[in-house]
């Protein structure tokens, strides 16, 4: 198994340190005040990378299922379809949209 260095360091730390840059520039903006670096921020830095590792993994997987209902029958690509509708009308109704 060979590990994409590149697409490690772009999907998964890169996010996962801006995250972590987005909640100390909010903290400081709102307190006015910088924690010193510690064991807290590398434990939300870990919480964050994990939290990325979950939201592809979940991302590639919904894109696998919806991919094998497409190739299915038109039977399958259309009750995909309806769902799909009705799903976006249920949102639209409760204001979500």
């Amino acid at each position: 198994m060979k590990i994409d260095l590149k697409k490690l360091f772009i999907k998964y730390l890169t996010p996962s340190f801006l995250l972590i840059l987005g909640f100390v520039g909010y903290t400081y903006f709102t307190t006015g005040y910088i924690a010193p670096f510690g064991v807290p921020h590398i434990g939300l830095f870990f919480i964050a990378l994990l939290f990325m590792f979950v939201f592809w993994a979940l991302l590639e997987h919904f894109q696998n299922v919806t991919g094998m209902l497409m190739k299915e029958s038109w039977v399958s690509r259309i009750i995909f379809i309806l769902v799909a509708l009705v799903l976006f009308y249920l949102y639209r109704i409760n204001g979500r949209i």
